[in-house]
């Protein structure tokens, strides 16, 4: 399944099959889960808790401090104004594609789609691949070009060390375990569909 346009993506970014599949199974299992929340709810309340006072309350004795309150405050208003323009990044994705706002799913962040993007990254890293004329991240099409186009655009070449993919996958998460995640389970793929045909050659940019 999808196997003509995970090869589509090989060849024009450079991006091995296994590592778009990897990206899509940690991010939402494969598109199975896209989030039980709303994505607009979620940036909506993080762009109005700018001021450290209206989240203080739910915050535990011990989390904040005199010695880091300066520290949170910044935080709140820097979470609030990137909140903000993630946002309007939402709107105008809806808009774009003529649905409600109101109902797109998403994360705990408000992350998007079968691949995950927050709403400010569709417009440079989005790809109308099944040419319906707009961008779908709940389209697995574009979803998985989209992947290997933020890749493209984040380092990844044809040929890399582990190290440098590593770092390229950073920028889609910048967390160290996710990116180690994909590329163990992306290896493990690979594994997988070697054995499955024995004999088939690599292209080079794997």
């Amino acid at each position: 399944e999808n196997t003509t346009t995970l090869k589509g993506i090989r060849a024009r970014y450079c991006v091995p099959e296994e590592i778009i599949v990897a990206i899509m199974l940690v991010e939402t299992e494969l598109g199975r889960n896209t989030g039980s929340r709303k994505a607009f709810n979620t940036l909506a309340s993080m762009a109005l808790a700018g001021d450290l006072e209206m989240i203080r309350p739910y915050l535990a004795g011990d989390l904040l401090t005199a010695a880091n309150e300066d520290y949170a405050r910044r935080r709140c208003r820097e979470k609030s104004d990137w909140a903000y323009q993630e946002l309007l990044s939402l709107i105008h994705y809806a808009w774009k594609n003529k649905i409600d706002p109101l109902e797109i799913p998403g994360s705990i962040y408000g992350a998007i789609g079968l691949c995950q993007f927050m709403p400010s990254n569709v417009s440079p890293y989005g790809v109308d691949a099944d040419g319906d004329g707009r961008i779908d991240l709940f389209a697995t099409d574009d979803a998985l070009h989209s992947i290997g186009k933020y890749l493209r655009n984040h380092g990844w070449k044809c040929q890399m060390s582990r190290k440098s993919r590593h770092r390229a996958i950073m920028a889609y998460n910048r967390s160290p375990i996710y990116a180690n995640t994909v590329l163990d389970i992306a290896e493990k793929l690979r594994i997988k569909a070697r054995d499955e045909k024995p004999g088939a050659e690599q292209a080079d940019c794997s």
